[in-house]
């Protein structure tokens, strides 16, 4: 069902020209049968309404029976925000009493939440409404979602909270861009039958940006088709047959998503703010493990998934969290690239993780071009940047250094190319001092930043990263952090290593390490053997280590079957770097493809507990 209101009549605000004639063209489209198919006897179009007759429109759009399985809205009009709320106003609103004259998205929502459509498409192209992020806060509260399995809802605003609506000679911009979008004039994408809002949103939200206008587009939908509209698009890829998918969830997926709800409600949220990898991967692997023996389904889940926290992940500040979800959901398809169309999914989710990895490099790089310490913590945590400084040099190292890897094409993997020099050029010029060995957590960034540099031939900045982190690790004598170290520890992990007294420290030590392997696998890249050879005697009995899987289709696995565990020992098996070097099994298996050569870097990144040795094998 459609709602459709447009506003150019007020009693107390200035008039407006388009907003009438954008509601109608957006209704006149989209209740077409072969456009939106929206029912035409029941949808409504309302032009320049009294708040009196959008309130009982509504109560029986929403609540006479059968109720709309899906609701869209759509108003073009003036908008503001007032007290904390976003108001639409209506032709008898006024601005001294919004809350009794003007149409409350928060009691819109309420109204939403209780008739409970499986989903709501809600668009605003008015002045200020993206303030509509103001009424998020009480949406986000399960009382007022409602029961688990809750239904979906997706917001459009054209304008920022505190931009105006632009509008030209044919109607609103951000109408326009929309209309565009539903008639197939501006591309979205062409491999599924349907067009969802969110899809469209970004869309829009790129087109209008490049004019200086802000859109905000949220959306979740864990349950049912997210379908807005038929896509004119679909089919006019050659391949298209080979990417079909499913549009709706497996029935066994309910109940999966039900035990996770709450855990991807706050997943979603930390999207935005405070992230843990480790618990959104906990949770996309629950929510796929259901149709692991449907390969459609798995690959349209995995898909649906990205399309709403990577939307969310753009509100983050920082720029590689797009980066990690976009990641982690597709080495979670790794385990059943097997099957065509999983694996097709991935290269998509693939692809879209190298565009937003070379987006948040190209950031990183205009920062620290322009400040020299944009990689420090802009939040007065002076402390925290001894442990974590460290940590975040060799984690952007490593992701910068996997970007090549994941290009499809020759001009993008050039462009990575020439982002990563740059980037470790930097790095080591204005962070030298601060690239050590700290925790076991740096060798996976490590291990790909090392073989990366060997391939561009980098060999002056192989040898002084790979340098800084053996001489570091000498001078600790290789008693650096577990990978898992709680920070809350850290400070006291710092003060042990300071006074070098790990008495009561212990069981915080890695043993055995994966980083002082990476370290000796590197050395012959750059011919540092010798200079190696001469400290180690100073690291005498220290244990380190290598697992290599027996398939690497197994690396976005949360445990790791079969395989093989390498041991050594400073002055028992290993006397110098060609002891070691020599002790190197031959390679068991390597990823039988570049995909999942591919995933399988980005699960190192991910999941620091495995290595992509198979770079130093190749």
């Amino acid at each position: 069902m459609l709602f459709a209101i447009g506003c150019d009549s007020y009693d107390h605000a200035n008039l407006l020209q388009g907003a009438e004639r954008d509601a109608r063209r957006v209704y006149d489209l989209l209740i077409q049968p072969d456009v939106g198919g929206y029912d035409s006897f029941r949808s409504r179009l309302l032009l320049s309404p009294a708040y009196s007759d959008v309130r009982e429109a509504l109560r029986e759009a929403l609540f006479n029976e059968p109720q709309p399985e899906t609701f869209t809205f759509f108003f073009a009009g003036h908008g503001s925000v007032s007290a904390g709320a976003f108001y639409m106003w209506l032709r008898d609103s006024n601005a001294k009493g919004l809350s009794m004259s003007a149409l409350s998205l928060a009691d819109m929502f309420r109204s939403i939440n209780e008739a409970a459509p499986l989903q709501s498409n809600i668009i605003i192209d008015a002045c200020e409404s993206g303030g509509l992020i103001e009424d998020l806060g009480a949406l986000l509260k399960p009382g007022l979602l409602g029961n688990v399995g809750s239904p979906g809802l997706t917001l459009l605003a054209t304008a920022a909270q505190n931009e105006g609506a632009g509008e030209s000679p044919a109607g609103g911009v951000g109408t326009l861009a929309l209309l565009e979008c539903i008639e197939g004039q501006d591309f979205v994408q062409d491999h599924k039958g349907t067009l969802d809002l969110v899809e469209i949103g970004m869309r829009i939200s790129q087109r209008l940006r490049e004019s200086g206008q802000s859109p905000v587009v949220w959306g979740l939908n864990l349950f049912g088709p997210s379908g807005f509209c038929r896509n004119p698009r679909y089919g006019t890829d050659p391949a298209m047959q080979l990417r079909q998918a499913l549009q709706a969830w497996p029935s066994g997926s309910n109940n999966v998503i039900r035990q996770n709800y709450d855990a991807l409600w706050a997943a979603y949220s930390a999207a935005g703010s405070v992230w843990d990898p480790g618990k959104f991967s906990a949770v996309v692997r629950e929510v796929l493990a259901p149709s692991s023996t449907e390969p459609e389904v798995l690959a349209t889940v995995a898909e649906r998934l990205a399309l709403t926290f990577s939307q969310r992940a753009l509100q983050a500040r920082d720029p590689f969290r797009n980066v990690e979800i976009l990641a982690t959901l597709a080495v979670a398809l790794l385990s059943s690239a097997n099957h065509h169309c999983v694996a097709e999914a991935a290269q998509r989710l693939l692809d879209r993780t190298c565009t937003a990895l070379l987006d948040a490099t190209s950031a990183l790089l205009e920062h620290l071009e322009a400040d020299k310490y944009a990689l420090l913590s802009d939040r007065g945590a002076v402390l925290s940047e001894f442990h974590e400084l460290p940590l975040r040099l060799t984690r952007v190292l490593g992701w910068a250094a996997a970007s090549p890897f994941f290009c499809s094409d020759e001009e993008q993997r050039n462009r990575a190319e020439a982002l990563f020099t740059r980037v470790a050029g930097l790095i080591l010029k204005y962070y030298a001092g601060s690239l050590i060995a700290l925790n076991e957590v740096q060798a996976s960034g490590l291990c790909i930043a090392l073989s990366t540099c060997a391939k561009l031939g980098l060999r002056e900045e192989g040898e002084l990263l790979a340098g800084l982190l053996f001489n570091s690790l000498i001078q600790c004598e290789a008693r650096i952090a577990r990978d898992d170290l709680p920070r809350d520890r850290a400070l006291e992990y710092l003060l042990a290593r300071r006074s070098n007294d790990f008495s009561d420290f212990g069981d915080a030590v890695a043993r055995p390490i994966e980083l002082l392997t990476v370290l000796l696998k590197a050395a012959g890249l750059f011919e540092l053997e010798a200079i190696f050879d001469e400290s180690l005697w100073k690291i005498d009995g220290v244990a380190f280590s290598a697992y290599r899987p027996a398939s690497y289709m197994d690396y976005g696995s949360s445990m790791m079957e079969g395989g093989e565990n390498l041991v050594w020992t400073i002055g028992f098996d290993v006397f110098r770097t060609s002891d070691f070097v020599a002790s190197w099994p031959p390679a068991r298996t390597m990823p039988q493809s570049s995909l999942v050569a591919s995933l399988a870097l980005a699960a190192s990144l991910l999941y620091p507990d495995r290595q992509a040795w198979f770079l130093f094998e190749s």
